[in-house]
């Protein structure tokens, strides 16, 4: 075994013989592409999200604020972990915390480590071991892991080994669409009712032009259905709640340099209805490999009564199966609309780490004791009036 050895204030050999370094620089992020999503193709798993472009783009619109804590995990010279994670003041029930959390918002629809040896649990030591060590932390956050993940159960068992307090919490699941059956499988066994809305709607809009999907994917072409697609999104509840992504400059930068990147990769797939070549209805895809991910949705409130989002919907599945593509993940949360198409769903798990020290154990009560036997009496008093 190689005995422990700082090397430098970044970096130092585990008990493993793991090289472990911590990145706080954003130029040594950037510079950590090639390698990084060198790891990426090799775990396999949902690459999309775990990209270097998906979180370089994430920090250049939403990092201000916080800071970078990355941990890398190298064997013999070779990357083989990777914990994206940073330093934030995260916010538990309105109590501050300092904490490292995943590099996370809203807007992130999965997240988890990379792994070259996805059971090799010396690979979690060592990243558990950085994580312990910063003493400017009082919390450890995962969000929106995979259920069956081995970030959750070797992170939460090597937190509780080392006294940390430890509670899980599950978020609403993401439905998903199975396309390997063909499109006449997926259509037949929707409800009689969708099959028949779906065909009267089309001959219905036919009647005020042609209707067709209009797919951009070509970079010099993503300003203008970037500019049009966020249109469409604002134009119903969204922009009157707030919510749609011209509501904030930040989350527009987001989507618009993500949009960019991903079309100079060959995965952006901007999908519009159009009827007599007017764009009504809008959804955000990013392909990787043979999935499709979902990851905005609108349409023109003018043509409500038409369903353009179903419609659309209808004819990516359609054109998507017979181009080969596997699966259709709608991303985000268990609407009801979503389960007209299907029956599956991915839970995704929260996991919280907290110091062990009275303030802590008061927040670890509350969160994890108090507050979810308070909400089921509360859920039974609100529906009993």
């Amino acid at each position: 075994m190689v005995e422990e050895q700082v090397l430098t204030q970044t970096q130092a050999l585990t008990r493993t013989g793991f090289l472990v370094e911590v990145v706080r620089d954003v130029d040594r992020f950037n510079a950590l592409a090639p390698e990084w999503d060198g790891l990426v193709e090799r775990w396999g798993i949902d690459r999309l999200f775990l990209s270097h472009t998906w979180f370089r783009t994430w920090w250049e619109s939403f990092g201000a604020g916080n800071r970078l804590f990355i941990v890398l995990v190298r064997d013999r010279g070779e990357l083989i972990g990777i914990a994206p994670m940073m330093h934030t003041r995260a916010s538990i029930y309105g109590f501050k915390v300092e904490a490292l959390q995943a590099i996370f918002n809203p807007h992130t629809p999965r997240y988890d480590f990379i792994v070259a040896r996805n059971q090799d649990p010396g690979i979690y030591r060592a990243i558990w071991k950085a994580f312990a060590e910063h003493g400017k932390s009082d919390a450890v956050v995962l969000t929106q892991v995979p259920d069956g993940s081995e970030s959750i159960a070797q992170m939460e068992q090597l937190g509780k080994r080392d006294g940390w307090l430890a509670g899980q919490w599950s978020s609403p699941a993401s439905p998903f669409v199975r396309l390997d059956g063909g499109y006449e499988s997926l259509f037949g066994n929707l409800r009689d009712s969708v099959q028949y809305n779906l065909r009267k709607r089309y001959d219905r809009l036919s009647r005020r032009g042609p209707v067709d999907v209009e797919f951009v994917t070509g970079l010099h072409d993503v300003k203008n259905a970037m500019g049009d697609g966020l249109r469409i999104e604002a134009a119903a509840w969204k922009g009157a709640e707030g919510t749609a992504i011209n509501s904030d400059p930040k989350v527009a930068a987001f989507y618009t340099h993500l949009a960019e990147r991903q079309a100079e990769l060959g995965q952006l797939r901007l999908a519009f209805l159009r009827v007599g070549g007017k764009r009504i209805a809008f959804n955000y895809l990013l392909q990787c490999g043979t999935k499709l991910y979902a990851l905005k949705i609108g349409y023109d409130p003018e043509y409500h009564s038409y369903s353009p989002g179903h419609m659309l919907l209808n004819l990516i599945l359609e054109g998507a199966c017979m181009a080969g593509v596997q699966e259709y993940d709608f991303l985000g949360n268990d609407d009801d609309w979503k389960f007209e198409w299907t029956e599956e769903k991915r839970e995704h798990r929260w996991l919280f780490l907290l110091r062990n020290k009275l303030p802590n154990r008061l927040l670890h009560h509350l969160k994890f004791s108090l507050v979810p036997a308070v909400k089921p009496r509360i859920r039974r008093f609100i529906h009993g009036l």
